[in-house]
C-alpha cells in the first residue's frame, strides 16, 4: 500500500506540472494511474501482460490527444508518423508557462506518460522487488515531474517538489513504518516548501483556471503557431512598456521552418547570420507590467540583453531571463533593427545568397521531402521529385496553393513586387475575413484557410503569406511577438491584445525586413513599420488630391459607359473587357482561349484581374451563387493591381480596342468541344 500511495502522489505531481503546459487533457491519465495503483495493491502484474497494456494504452492516448478517428488506420500511419515526430520535438521547446495546442504533443505526452506509470507499476509489483529494481521504477515515474520542471524553469515547483519527497518516502518505506515515515516526511516537506516558496516562488503553481475549465487571462504569449481558437480572455491590460526610439514590432521568437501542417522554431539547427546592410544599432528599454513571460522583447535582431538573471539562448533567435522577470523589473535590449525604405527595397536585385535557400524551403519530414520555389525566379514552378509527387497527389490542396502561387506572382519584375502582390491578395478585395473564432484545426490549416474557410486571424495570415512568398522563391520567415502597441511620446504601451505574428522578407543589400499582411487586427502596428503601408498624407496633398480622384472616377464611369454601349447585352461585358485587356497586355486571344489560359494572360497585369476570371471559372464549374456584375468588378481589381490613373489609360484603351473576332456565341473558354465557361457574372 505504500508503494502505491507513492505513485498516486507521484502521478498528482506529474500532472499539476503539465496541466499549464499542455492543458486539462493531460488529465486522460487519470485511468492509466488508477490501474497502476490498483496492481501495486495487488502486489501482482504478470509480465506478459505489459506489452498488451502498452498495445491498449497507444490508440486510447491518441484519442484523447485528439487525434481524429481515421489515423488510427494504416492508410493515414504515414500523417500520424508526422504528428508525432512533431509532437516529440515540441515538447522541448515549450516555453515556460505556454500550453501547447498541437495534436501530436499532446499524443505524445500522453503516450509517454502511460507507458511510465505501467512499467513503474510492473517492476515494483512483485513482493520480493529488490532495491535496484524499485529504485528505477522510482527514478521512471519521476522523470516527467523533473522534464517538466527543466521545461518551464521556474520557482514554482517548491510544493510539487515536497510532494514528490513524500511520495519518495512512502515508495521505499516498509508497510509497517509507514504512519511515522509519512508523519515525518510531510513535516520535512512543509518546512522545505515554505522555505522555498518565502524565497523564489511568485505566482501560484497550479493553474486553477485550467482545472475549473474556465478561459485563463492572458499573461503569457504562446509563439507555438496552432491555428486553433484562442483560448484566454484578453482585456486591453497593459503588458509591457517599451522605451524606444523609434516604433517597431516586438520580436519574440523567429519560425523558419515550415513543417507539415504550419510553421515552427528551426529546433536546434544553427544558421550563419545574414548580413543585414540596412541595420541601425537601436537601444531600448522594456518594464514589465501584466506579463509573465522569461522571452524577451526586441525590435530586431538581439546584440546583448542587461537584466537581472541568467540569459539564455533558444531555438529561433530568442533570449529568455532567468528567473522570471517579476511585474515593474526592468531589462535592457540592443539589436540591430532594419530601417524600413520602400524606395530602397523596389530597387532591390533577387536575392541569389545560397544560404537563403533553407528560407525557400518547405519541409514535409516524410522521408526528408523538401519543396523548395527557386530563389529569385518568381512564378516558376519548383522542381518536384518522386517523393514530393506522392504527397501532392494525396494532399492535392498544397498542389492548389503551389498553383495560386504561381498565379500570383507571374510576370513579377522584383521581389518586392511579389510580396505586394501577395499581401494586397490577402489583406484587399474582402476575399478573407480576420475573426479569432475559428475551429479546432486538424490536417493542413493553412491549407484549408487559403482555398476553403478563408477566415482566421494573425496566425493564418502571416502563415499564408509566408507559405505563398517561399513557393515563389522569397526568402521568407514567420515572426512571433507583439504589435507595436499604443505610442505616449516615445513610450509604447503594448497590451495583450497586442500578442501577434506577422513576417519577415529578406531583401539583397537591406537585411530582414517586417511586412503585416494582416487586416483589421485587435493589434495596433505602427504605420511606419510596414512598407507596404502608405503613409499619411498631408491636409494639402489630400486636397489637390480629391480634384484628381473625381475626375479619375468620371473618367472610369466614361469609359465603363462606352464598353455598355459597345458590348452586346446581358452580362457579358466583363468578359469581353477581361478579354480585352488581356489582348491590350500583349498576350494573344483566341477563340478557343479557355477560362484558365486567360486568367494566366491576365495574371501579367496583376493578381486581383486574374482572380476575377479564377472566380468566373469556379462559379461555372462549380457549385454555389454566382459571382456579382463581372464589369465592375474588373474595373474594382484593375484599379487594385495598377492604382487609378493607369487602369483609366487601360480602360479607355481596352474601349477603343477592336475586339477579338470570334464565331456567334462563342467567349473565352468556350471552344468547340469543350464545356463553355464564358465570364458572366450572377
Amino acid at each position: 500500500m505504500t508503494r502505491a500511495a507513492g505513485l498516486l502522489l507521484a502521478a498528482v505531481v506529474t500532472l499539476a506540472a503539465w496541466i499549464p503546459l499542455l492543458g486539462w487533457r493531460v488529465l486522460w491519465t487519470v485511468p492509466v494511474a488508477v490501474l497502476a495503483v490498483v496492481v501495486l495493491a495487488a502486489q501482482r502484474f504478470p509480465a506478459r501482460l505489459v506489452p498488451l497494456a502498452y498495445l491498449a494504452w497507444a490508440p486510447a492516448a491518441l484519442l484523447a490527444g485528439g487525434a481524429p478517428k481515421g489515423w488510427l488506420w494504416p492508410t493515414s500511419w504515414d500523417t500520424l508518423v508526422l504528428a508525432l515526430t512533431d509532437g516529440v520535438r515540441e515538447l522541448a521547446l515549450l516555453v515556460p508557462g505556454e500550453r501547447a495546442g498541437d495534436i501530436g504533443t499532446r499524443s505524445v505526452w500522453l503516450l509517454a506518460t502511460g507507458v511510465v506509470l505501467i512499467t513503474a507499476a510492473a517492476l515494483a509489483a512483485p513482493k520480493q522487488a529488490g532495491s535496484l529494481r524499485l529504485l528505477t521504477a522510482f527514478t521512471i515515474l519521476a522523470m516527467p515531474w523533473l522534464i517538466a520542471t527543466a521545461i518551464r524553469q521556474s520557482d514554482e515547483t517548491a510544493w510539487p517538489g515536497a510532494v514528490l519527497l513524500v511520495a519518495g518516502l512512502l515508495w521505499f518505506a516498509p508497510r509497517r513504518a509507514a504512519i511515522p515515515v509519512l508523519a515525518l516526511g510531510t513535516a520535512a516537506a512543509l518546512v522545505a516548501a515554505s522555505a522555498a516558496h518565502a524565497i523564489g516562488p511568485r505566482t501560484q503553481w497550479l493553474d486553477f483556471d485550467d482545472m475549473v475549465g474556465r478561459e485563463p487571462q492572458f499573461q503569457t504569449l504562446n509563439t507555438t503557431q496552432s491555428y486553433g481558437p484562442i483560448d484566454d480572455r484578453r482585456s486591453g491590460a497593459t503588458m509591457l512598456e517599451v522605451t524606444s526610439p523609434r516604433p517597431a514590432l516586438w520580436r519574440m521568437q523567429v519560425l523558419e521552418r515550415y513543417g507539415w501542417r504550419g510553421w515552427e522554431v528551426g529546433g536546434g539547427v544553427v544558421r550563419a547570420e545574414l548580413p543585414e546592410p540596412a541595420a541601425e544599432t537601436v537601444d531600448i528599454e522594456v518594464t514589465v507590467r501584466g506579463l509573465r513571460d522569461s522571452q524577451v522583447v526586441a525590435p530586431g535582431r538581439i546584440r546583448s540583453i542587461v537584466a537581472a538573471g541568467k540569459i539564455d539562448t533558444m531555438p529561433g533567435d530568442a533570449r529568455r531571463v532567468i528567473p522570471q522577470p517579476r511585474q515593474d523589473d526592468t531589462y535592457r535590449v540592443r539589436s540591430d533593427m532594419v530601417r524600413v525604405d520602400p524606395a530602397a527595397l523596389r530597387a532591390a536585385p533577387p536575392a541569389t545568397d545560397h544560404r537563403l535557400r533553407p528560407y525557400t524551403n518547405l519541409w514535409f519530414r516524410w522521408g526528408g521531402e523538401r519543396l523548395a520555389g527557386r530563389l529569385g525566379e518568381y512564378g516558376s514552378y519548383p522542381d518536384v521529385s518522386p517523393g514530393l509527387e506522392r504527397f501532392l497527389r494525396r494532399v492535392p490542396a498544397m498542389r492548389d496553393v503551389l498553383n495560386l502561387s504561381q498565379q500570383l506572382t507571374a510576370g513579377a519584375k522584383t521581389q518586392y513586387e511579389v510580396v505586394e502582390r501577395i499581401e494586397r491578395y490577402l489583406t484587399e478585395g474582402g476575399r478573407f475575413r480576420y475573426s479569432t473564432d475559428v475551429p479546432e484545426t486538424v490536417g493542413f490549416p493553412l491549407l484549408d484557410f487559403l482555398l476553403y474557410d478563408r477566415t482566421g486571424y494573425c496566425q493564418h495570415f502571416a502563415g499564408a503569406a509566408a507559405l505563398l512568398l517561399r513557393l515563389a522563391g522569397v526568402p521568407t520567415r514567420v515572426v512571433a511577438g507583439f504589435a507595436t502597441g499604443k505610442s505616449e511620446d516615445g513610450l509604447y504601451k503594448v497590451r495583450d491584445t497586442d500578442a501577434h505574428a506577422w513576417i519577415e522578407v529578406y531583401f539583397e543589400g537591406q537585411g530582414w525586413v517586417p511586412f503585416d499582411p494582416t487586416p483589421a487586427a485587435d493589434a495596433e502596428v505602427a504605420a511606419e513599420v510596414d512598407p507596404l503601408t502608405p503613409p499619411p498624407a498631408e491636409d494639402t496633398g489630400r486636397a489637390s488630391a480629391a480634384p484628381l480622384a473625381g475626375l479619375s472616377l468620371v473618367l472610369i464611369i466614361a469609359v465603363a459607359f462606352v464598353l455598355r454601349r459597345r458590348g452586346h447585352r446581358g452580362r457579358r461585358h466583363g468578359g469581353e473587357l477581361l478579354e480585352r485587356l488581356a489582348t491590350h497586355s500583349g498576350a494573344r486571344v483566341t477563340p478557343d482561349t479557355t477560362l484558365t489560359e486567360l486568367r494566366e494572360r491576365l495574371a501579367r497585369i496583376g493578381p486581383h484581374v486574374a482572380e476575377v476570371a479564377a472566380d468566373a471559372e469556379r462559379a461555372r464549374y462549380a457549385p454555389g451563387p454566382a459571382p456579382p456584375d463581372s464589369r465592375a468588378r474588373v474595373v474594382r481589381a484593375l484599379v487594385a493591381d495598377v492604382g487609378t490613373p493607369r487602369a483609366v489609360l487601360l480602360l479607355a484603351s481596352a474601349a477603343v480596342a477592336p475586339a477579338q473576332a470570334r464565331p456567334e456565341g462563342r467567349s473565352a473558354g468556350r471552344a468547340q468541344g469543350r464545356p463553355e465557361g464564358r465570364l458572366e457574372g450572377g
